[in-house]
C-alpha cells in the first residue's frame, strides 16, 4: 500500500529489464568480438557498413519516435512502470513492441558496423528471450489493466511486424 495516494498501482511484473535482455547479449559479443576478432565477411566490405548505418538509423529513428508517441500518450517508456492508458498512434498503430523491434534494429546494426556475427547472432536469442520474459508478461499485464481496448488492439495491430 503506497500511504500517500491509497494502494499501490497494479505493476506488469517483468522477469529482466528488456534493456538488460538485449544489453548483456550485446555486450558480451562485442567483447567476443574484440577478443576473437572473428569477422563476417574478411577484409573491408561496404555493403555491410552500408546495411548496419540503416539499421542503425531506423532503430534510433523507431525507438525516438515511440518514446515520443508514449510520452504524448501520457505514459513512461520503462515497461516495469505502472500503465493507465493504451497508447495507438505513432509506430505503436504497426506494431505492439516498436521499442523493442528498435532494440533489434540497433543490435543488428551495430553488428554490421563492425562486421561481427559475435554481435548480430545474440539478436534474435535476446528477441526470444524478450518475448518470454517481457512481451508475455505485459500483454496479460496490459488485457487486465486496460481489458476490451487492448483486446481490439492486440487483434488488429501484429505484435512485431
Amino acid at each position: 500500500m503506497n500511504p500517500s495516494n491509497g494502494p499501490e498501482p497494479l505493476r506488469p511484473g517483468l522477469m529482466a529489464s528488456p534493456r538488460l535482455i538485449f544489453g548483456l547479449p550485446f555486450g558480451a559479443g562485442v567483447v567476443l568480438h574484440v577478443m576473437t576478432g572473428s569477422d563476417i565477411q574478411p577484409g573491408e566490405h561496404l555493403i555491410p557498413v552500408i546495411a548496419g548505418a540503416v539499421f542503425v538509423a531506423i532503430g534510433l529513428i523507431l525507438s525516438g519516435w515511440a518514446t515520443i508517441a508514449l510520452r504524448r500518450g501520457g505514459q513512461h517508456p520503462d515497461p516495469a512502470r505502472p500503465t493507465t492508458s493504451l497508447v495507438t498512434d505513432g509506430p505503436y498503430e504497426y506494431s505492439r513492441n516498436p521499442i523493442y523491434l528498435s532494440f533489434a534494429a540497433l543490435g543488428l546494426g551495430i553488428g554490421l558496423l563492425l562486421n561481427s556475427w559475435w554481435v548480430v547472432a545474440p539478436v534474435p536469442v535476446a528477441l526470444i528471450a524478450l518475448h518470454f520474459l517481457v512481451v508475455v508478461r505485459e500483454e496479460r499485464y496490459m488485457e487486465t489493466v486496460i481489458g476490451h481496448q487492448y483486446i481490439g488492439y492486440r487483434e488488429s495491430v501484429r505484435r512485431w511486424l
